[in-house]
């Protein structure tokens, strides 16, 4: 809305329309009167700092706004001093954007939601909590505390929440049946890589299992580990559940593949008997 080129209403901050032409793309007002500010009424004068969330850069903005009723008269930008406001703003924000806040599946409070997830599935009488991305909406106030952006909220102590929805009895049978790690027989902890529906992976260089007889087993003994046996570069060699069947049908072929190009590691002929070791070890 503007005042018409005619409009005598020209130094007044304030002024009550009149007259509004609204029949274009604009609204003209053809005939107002000049409103001084000391003329408005005190009491229905408000000052106070609004925090509100900004879509463009995805955090928090705070303003200083004086306004008579519900009209702005002014407003500047200013600093965030109620934290429990902040944290209602920015909660709300994120549960509207909960894709953009809960934690990666690389990160670790990922890799652990989705451990827990994998566990509840496998064993399921365990009763473990389904950490659905709607049950996580709980955390947020907590989470936005003192925080003032969703990449803040993201990066915020979600493995703490996850843990602190566990008992300790839980806590201590996640870590034994679906472990983060498991010792291959060269002494290396091989980290395990989970994905929900799928069985947890565990890659190791051929080497590293040598003296192995069984493909290990989590989740009580109810999930097998697929193997992904790797040369000394660390590529793939073989994929299996059954580690059984590979010494017997698989290592001599990979054995004769690869002990000319890799002369400095261990290729026995009996791999259950050879010690297994980590690193390249040259013949004597």
């Amino acid at each position: 809305m503007r005042l018409a080129p005619t409009s005598g209403v020209t130094e007044p901050e304030l002024f009550v329309c009149v007259d509004v032409d609204a029949g274009g793309a604009d609204s003209f007002v053809r005939l107002a009167s000049g409103v001084e500010r000391e003329w408005l009424p005190a009491e229905r004068i408000t000052t106070r700092i609004e925090v509100t969330f900004d879509e463009k850069a995805e955090r928090l903005a705070a303003r200083k706004v004086t306004r008579f009723d519900d009209l702005v008269l002014d407003e500047v930008s200013a600093h965030i001093g109620d934290e429990s406001e902040a944290a209602r703003v920015l909660a709300t924000a994120a549960a509207e954007r909960l894709e953009k806040v809960l934690p990666t599946p690389d990160s670790a409070a990922g890799a652990f939601r989705t451990r827990v997830r994998c566990l509840r599935a496998w064993v399921p009488e365990l009763d473990l909590p389904a950490f659905e991305a709607a049950d996580l909406r709980d955390a947020l106030e907590w989470l936005c505390r003192n925080r003032r952006s969703l990449a803040d909220v993201r990066n915020g102590p979600w493995l703490d929440f996850l843990k602190g929805r566990l008992t300790y009895q839980q806590l201590q049978t996640v870590e034994a049946e679906a472990p983060e790690r498991i010792e291959v027989p060269s002494g290396s902890q091989i980290t395990l890589t989970y994905e929900e529906g799928r069985p947890p992976i565990l890659a190791a260089r051929v080497q590293e299992m040598f003296g192995l007889t069984e493909t290990p087993r989590i989740a009580r003994g109810r999930t097998k580990v697929l193997l992904h046996l790797l040369a000394p570069n660390y590529r793939p060699q073989q994929v299996t559940d059954d580690l059984a069947s590979f010494w017997k049908n698989g290592y001599p072929l990979v054995r004769k593949e690869l002990r000319a190009r890799y002369p400095k590691h261990s290729w026995p002929d009996d791999p259950l008997t050879a010690p297994a070791v980590r690193g390249a070890r040259k013949k004597s």
